[in-house]
């Protein structure tokens, strides 16, 4: 019996692992295209006149 629950537990924390390595793809994904469109979006920057 107490093979059985180890193997669950392993079985529980390979999946969990699975689960926080998707989620963090997902992130980097999402951030990568959220960074894409910001910078496409952007207004064209105003250049400054510098006095000397």
């Amino acid at each position: 019996m107490k093979k059985e629950e180890t193997s669950q537990a392993k079985g529980g924390w390979r999946t969990l692992g699975v689960w926080v390595t998707l989620t963090f793809v997902g992130l980097i994904i999402a951030w990568y295209f959220l960074i894409k469109v910001a910078s496409e979006n952007a207004p064209e920057p105003i250049p400054l006149n510098q006095t000397k």
